[in-house]
């Protein structure tokens, strides 16, 4: 007889991150807007000069097309 096991982790939080992770895996708008974040710290890592600046601006343009686009595809779908 074969059973499936749980992974071990029997908290609601353990489902709650992976459905998260799951979420942004199977989604490319949050793949974007994830992106879009790195960017971001990534260019407030470096603090200084035009590629701080280059790489804040396409972070932000990321994220908000991402976001806004799953918002838009999400509301249509409800």
């Amino acid at each position: 007889m074969s059973s499936v096991s749980d992974s071990g982790e029997s908290s609601g939080w353990g489902r709650r991150r992976h459905g998260v992770v799951g979420t942004i895996r199977n989604s490319v708008t949050l793949t974007i807007a994830v992106m879009g974040l790195l960017f971001f710290l990534g260019g407030y890592l470096i603090n200084t000069g035009i590629w701080a600046a280059m790489l804040a601006v396409w972070g932000t343009a990321l994220f908000l097309f991402g976001v806004t686009t799953y918002g838009i595809i999400w509301w249509q779908r409800r």
